[in-house]
């Protein structure tokens, strides 16, 4: 097979370099995949790099894994599958499940994420009776890397973190904001260990390596793989509030110097008015690697509407969809983007109403988030890792509580007396209902020889008998969330197993903590997206709707960095490929539900400038 044949020049030039250092600058709809992967296979069969010596470290794993199906459709599965193409966290995982017992983290560890890290704290704050409060010690936690350096300085906060440390170990369990930074100090502590990774990977990969952060950076750094390549494009950065520092791939030649610089500016993707558009609003930042896109196919103006009001623009853009799906467009061809999290919510409620089938990508259309569900991934946690106290507080609620908030207190008191945990303590020692349940779960995931997470899903529903649980009590909603998670993990495990990856009990919870929020698009639905631009990062629809387009909401008011808002508004506009509207409001509602007047966004005057485009008032 011919791999060049597809690319064009540009494309071409960055697939066969000779150079060990690329920085491949792709603009938005460039075809940066096709190269990654095409770089791929042509490193695997023109200069035979077995693909177990690559590894692919991509941002989500809905990108993680298209990447690897087109390795696999281009070079074979056979060979494909060996290729490790995931995210950041996926690959600090695998790394602590294999060499964590050197810091003392079992196998079996739990990841606790950042709800599981407030309520910890916030009992610890309580038990302390400690002068200090949620806000300071999560601030604490961020800012700080060491507790121990900072303890003169911040002795209240310090104490609580040094603490949840402690309890962090106690469950074997680690803090999914730390997993990078614990793989970092296992490779500087056990250079046996990082020696391993050098040998094994001599080809490392780095996509959307606009948002790499300072951790995932000093990974790279350790790594320091013989061969690096890096793609991504600094217009598109918009994670600087979750700590990515665009410096990284602007300042990319200077830290690598001689390394090649491709940049792929055809766009493919989208027609000339949208890409017109997206070239008009980015030239105005500042902190920028100059490039302009070029389109290559011709298309409709982009729309533009104004309403009297939010309601009024949600109400007369959900009517505008009506009329595009009566015209033969289907609602997966549609996405509705905005800039808060409130303007999703409210599009979705409308959109029901309508009867307009509609999927929040984000938030409450989470199988796994229902409460239920839940208590029942608790259940499966504890069966996994049995020092997890946390997941066993939740699952000893589930179906029924087990016990009353004072004999858990005692049971705690004793295991914190006897240096047990409380799992040895409920289930070893005092025995009773949930220790009886606990053993059923056992028995009937030996029975049915369960090892995949839905099979183990299944048999917690066999040993809880929710079953008849559910029917007695007519709860026809919550048996029908626990049908949907089942349904969503199967499709995961054919997922992984399709991948040739690991798709165990343990895989999956793990995973569930690091998961992305674009995980919800691999269950495919006939229904309109609706989401943030911070969501859409990667994606792309024929027809986007671009909502809420005022003056200090798009750009936000509450920003400090003007130019990643002007970037984000970038994003927004390059995920349309066919279509695209921007609508905005004359009136919002502030503090207080008071309506307030406000002016259009500057983002809209700057991408249409000179466009001949048609402005409609709602």
């Amino acid at each position: 097979m011919n791999f060049l044949q597809a690319l064009n020049e540009s494309q071409r030039g960055a697939v066969i370099s000779a150079a060990s250092r690329i920085l491949c600058l792709a603009g938005a709809g460039t075809g940066k995949t096709r190269v990654l992967t095409h770089r791929v296979a042509h490193l695997h069969t023109e200069s035979r790099i077995g693909t177990s010596n690559m590894l692919c470290l991509t941002f989500t794993r809905l990108a993680g894994k298209e990447m690897k199906e087109r390795v696999m459709a281009l070079i074979g599965e056979q060979e494909g599958k060996k290729l490790f193409c995931n995210t950041f966290h996926a690959f600090a995982v695998a790394v602590l499940r294999d060499w964590g017992y050197k810091l003392g983290i079992d196998p079996g560890f739990s990841i606790y994420d950042t709800e599981d890290r407030k309520e910890i704290l916030q009992v610890i704050i309580k038990e302390f009776g400690s002068r200090t409060n949620i806000k300071k010690v999560l601030e604490r936690f961020e800012q700080c890397v060491d507790v121990n350096e900072e303890a003169a300085w911040h002795p209240e906060e310090c104490r609580v973190l040094m603490e949840y440390g402690y309890r962090l170990k106690q469950n074997n369990a680690v803090d999914l904001d730390r997993l990078i930074d614990l793989v970092n100090l296992l490779w500087n502590e056990h250079p046996d260990c990082l020696a391993h990774y050098k040998r094994t990977f001599t080809h490392v990969f780095v996509d959307e390596f606009q948002d790499t952060s300072d951790d995932q950076m000093e990974m790279l750094r350790l790594l320091d793989p013989e061969n690096l390549f890096v793609v991504g494009d600094p217009d598109q950065a918009i994670y600087g509030w979750r700590n990515a520092r665009i410096e990284y791939i602007v300042n990319f030649p200077q830290t690598y110097p001689g390394c090649e610089v491709h940049k792929l500016q055809d766009n493919y993707r989208s027609t000339h008015p949208i890409v017109d558009a997206a070239n008009q609003v980015i030239k105005n930042n500042v902190n920028r690697i100059e490039k302009t896109l070029i389109a290559h196919k011709e298309g409709q103006p982009v729309e533009t509407n104004d309403y009297d009001d939010e309601w009024t623009e949600i109400r007369e853009l959900i009517g505008r969809i009506k009329s595009l799906k009566e015209t033969g467009t289907r609602s997966s061809d549609i996405a509705i983007l905005c800039r808060r999290n409130i303007q999703v919510d409210r599009f979705k409620n409308v959109m029901d109403q309508f009867g307009i089938p509609a999927q929040r990508i984000g938030g409450g259309d989470d199988p796994f988030a229902k409460r239920d569900v839940k208590a029942m991934i608790a259940w499966l946690d504890v069966f996994q890792n049995k020092k997890d106290s946390m997941s066993l507080k939740r699952a000893i609620t589930f179906p029924k509580p087990y016990y009353t908030p004072n004999e858990l207190l005692n049971f705690e008191i004793e295991a914190g007396m006897q240096d047990l945990s409380l799992y040895q303590i409920l289930v070893e020692r005092a025995r009773g209902c949930f220790a009886e349940d606990m053993e059923k779960l056992r028995q009937a995931i030996e029975r049915n020889g369960a090892s995949n997470p839905s099979e183990c899903f299944k048999s917690l529903i066999e040993a809880l008998q929710l079953k008849d649980f559910y029917a007695q009590r007519g709860l026809e909603n919550r048996k029908r969330d626990v049908e949907v998670a089942f349904s969503s993990m199967q499709r995961w495990e054919a997922s992984k197993a399709a991948l040739g990856e690991d798709f165990s009990l343990g895989s999956f919870l793990r995973f569930l903590r690091y998961r992305d929020i674009q995980e919800q698009l691999m269950d495919k639905q006939d229904a309109v997206k609706i989401m943030t631009v911070h969501a859409s990062k990667g994606l792309e629809f024929p027809t986007v709707f671009v909502a809420g387009l005022a003056q200090g909401v798009f750009p936000s008011k509450k920003t400090s960095d003007p130019e990643e808002e002007r970037r984000l508004f970038y994003v927004a506009v390059t995920r349309a490929r066919d279509r695209l509207f921007l609508s905005w409001s004359r009136q919002v509602e502030s503090w207080g539900n008071q309506l307030e007047l406000v002016e259009v966004s500057q983002f809209v005057h700057e991408c249409l400038q000179g466009q001949d485009r048609r402005v409609e008032c709602g």
